[in-house]
């Protein structure tokens, strides 16, 4: 039940932070595998601030 729910965590997490985080910008990438290493440990650490704020954003652009 615990890995059920990391798993659900991360999943949400990285989506949470690629809307709120990486849609505002434009990345040029060299190196994808350090880029996506990078973007899922951001939302590991992260996730718990930008999970609040995708919630939030998607109430505020439904009106």
């Amino acid at each position: 039940m615990n890995s059920l729910l990391l798993f659900a965590y991360i999943i949400l997490s990285y989506i949470a932070i690629d809307r709120v985080w990486y849609s505002k910008r434009s990345y040029i990438i060299r190196n994808h595998g350090a880029f996506y290493t990078m973007k899922i440990s951001l939302a590991i650490l992260f996730g718990f601030i930008f999970i609040p704020i995708f919630i939030i954003q998607m109430i505020v652009s439904k009106k």
